[in-house]
């Protein structure tokens, strides 16, 4: 008998063609399954690298309530605008911009449909748009993170935070309107180090740097300055408008009743202020400034604002 009188197998669901499927069709897929994401990819250093994932809509431009703020004066307040439809296409639209977008070499004047790698043009600033899945968005995140944030506080990086600060005073220079530096030391993180050991410090620590962010928000720009420091800077706020700023962090590290692993931890906060340009005309002396009053309010009995 040969192999082939042998009893037949059954069809299985592995025996059917392959169907093919047209690219369309796939893209389509991957459109709903995927979210947009922007990437600066060239423009200031306090920009480069920093991402906007598109859950509905996202708005861009310089402006203080816009959803992806750019450092660059070569972008309006209220530049552009990124729609996600019902379908998974995104849309972009131009606000009305003083220079203008452009996508593909091309000038955008009606709103038009963004495709997977385009890249946006706004002044000097350049976007790119691509779809991705969650998987690729946490390895963004992660990426993000490294790059412009310090791992404890979540606040800004040092390096961010310096060419934020150098593109304010540029802006105050051309504007006339002040801009106020923070100096601020924790109090009592040596004592918590001492009794509790040093994970603790390192708690009370990242508690206070989000206390912080909490309270500048988008009013104000945050970095670690080292060890138990802080520094912020403030657009646009006075003297007078800076010492309550000041005073209303320091209270709130008082109040918020740290704890960790039930041990309750009390440190306090004290704070030096001095304002661009009325204190000084140049970054490095501006800080000296504030650290010179941060000096006196440590000297005044700590947990104290100082101007």
């Amino acid at each position: 008998m040969s192999q082939d009188d042998g009893p037949k197998r059954p069809p299985t669901l592995d025996d059917r063609s392959t169907v093919r499927i047209d690219r369309a069709s796939m893209q389509r897929v991957r459109a709903l399954l995927s979210k947009g994401y922007l990437t600066v990819i060239r423009g200031s250093n306090h920009d480069l690298g920093r991402y906007a994932v598109i859950e509905g809509s996202v708005s861009i431009g310089r402006g203080v309530d816009v959803d992806l703020r750019l450092q660059d004066n070569g972008v309006s307040r209220h530049h552009v605008r990124i729609d996600r439809r019902e379908d998974g296409s995104y849309l972009l639209l131009d606000q009305g911009s003083m220079n203008g977008t452009h996508v593909g070499g091309e000038a955008v004047t009606d709103p038009r449909p963004l495709r997977d790698g385009d890249k946006i043009f706004l002044g000097e600033t350049v976007l790119r748009f691509a779809l991705a899945d969650d998987l690729d968005l946490g390895y963004q995140t992660e990426v993000a993170q490294i790059v412009g944030q310090d791992p404890l506080t979540g606040l800004e990086s040092k390096r961010r935070f310096d060419d934020a600060l150098a593109y304010a005073l540029e802006s105050s220079r051309a504007t006339g309107a002040p801009v106020a530096m923070l100096m601020m030391d924790m109090d009592g993180v040596k004592g918590i180090n001492d009794s509790h050991g040093h994970l603790f410090g390192a708690h009370v620590i990242g508690e206070t740097g989000r206390i912080l962010a909490r309270h500048l928000g988008r009013n104000g720009h945050a970095c670690r300055f080292g060890g138990d420091e802080f520094c912020a800077f403030l657009p646009g706020q006075d003297k007078s408008a800076a010492h309550l700023t000041a005073e209303a962090v320091r209270k709130a590290v008082e109040q918020a009743g740290m704890q960790k692993d039930g041990i309750a931890l009390a440190p306090t906060l004290s704070v030096g202020v001095a304002t661009f340009p009325a204190d000084a005309n140049d970054p490095t002396r501006l800080l000296a400034c504030a650290d010179a009053a941060l000096y006196r309010a440590k000297a005044a009995g700590k947990n104290r604002v100082s101007t």
